[in-house]
């Protein structure tokens, strides 16, 4: 019974940490977030705290054999649809560390890091589906209640990082004319005046 729970524990705080490492990450790429380093930090932090989690799942999950997960069924074969989301989130989370680490050590590119990078958005939402449709808890209220808050969470940040990329985007008007300075008419002094009218 201890297994069981803390399948469902870890799973619960797996889905947080990603939730918070998508919504961080997309702050990461605003302009708003600056210096990135720091900010940068607690994103790396977040995930490793979401892949260990995600690896207690597993492993208590494949321990416990009421839940009955074996090893096929970490690669796919396995006859719920559910629980081929859960694997393919957990393969994409363990991907995205490991091409980290082979970007720094100059195996990978940084377009094909990237480009890799994107599958992110894939393993919350995957992770979201699993939990939903696999999950002992999912049709209670505090666990909607979370599900709901995530996607909220997660969407809102989207609209706002799309709302500003397309202000980026958008073309600038044309420049202004240049304001050339108004002439001012010279100023004499009073003295000099009084004198010209005096010859006179």
């Amino acid at each position: 019974m201890i297994l069981w729970e803390v399948s469902r524990a870890s799973a619960f705080v797996a889905f947080a940490c990603y939730t918070l490492v998508i919504a961080w990450g997309m702050g990461l790429s605003a302009r708003g977030w600056r210096p990135a380093a720091p900010q940068l930090g607690f994103h790396r932090f977040l995930a490793s705290l979401g892949l260990v989690a995600l690896g207690l799942h597993v492993i208590t999950l494949l321990l416990d054999r009421f839940a009955r997960v074996a090893l096929p069924s970490l690669v796919g074969l396995d006859p719920r649809p559910a629980v081929t989301l859960g694997a393919a989130a957990m393969w994409l989370a363990v991907a995205l560390p490991v091409s980290f680490r082979l970007k720094q050590a100059h195996w990978m590119s940084q377009r094909a890091w990237r480009g890799l990078h994107y599958f992110g958005y894939a393993v919350w939402g995957l992770a979201l589906s699993h939990g939903v449709t696999a999950g002992t808890d999912a049709r209670s209220s505090w666990a909607l209640g979370l599900y709901g808050a995530s996607a909220a969470l997660v969407a809102g940040v989207a609209w706002h990082r799309w709302l500003e990329s397309a202000e980026q985007r958008r073309p600038a008007g044309p420049p202004l004319p240049e304001r050339r300075p108004t002439p001012t008419p010279e100023r004499i002094p009073v003295s000099a005046a009084l004198e010209s009218e005096g010859q006179e």
